[in-house]
């Protein structure tokens, strides 16, 4: 699909819901209710691994997880291309 320079510029304009994901398990329904204050749930990555980049429920990249300000942060180590991203947007019809 050929995307024009205004189509290009409504996208730009777009909001666009970021999650980060750190992991993943699977636990059946009864251990998530015998859950207590300060447990720890394992998850499937290793510590240092960095998270996973979403875009609209969509992997778009990883990053590492780090402090900014006393907030979670993520930086970015490595990402769809722009044009993938754009494409990605108008297959979905996002826009």
């Amino acid at each position: 699909m050929e995307i024009t320079t205004n189509d290009y510029e409504v996208l730009v304009d777009t909001e666009a819901k970021v999650d980060v994901m750190l992991g993943h398990t699977d636990i059946t329904v009864k251990d998530f209710l015998d859950f207590c204050e300060g447990d720890v749930i394992p998850l499937n990555k290793l510590a240092g691994e960095g998270g996973d980049i979403f875009v609209n429920e969509r992997v778009i990249g990883t990053g590492d997880i780090i402090v900014i300000d006393e907030k979670l942060a993520i930086r970015v180590q490595d990402a769809m291309s722009p044009e993938k991203v754009v494409n990605f947007f108008f297959d979905e019809k996002s826009v």
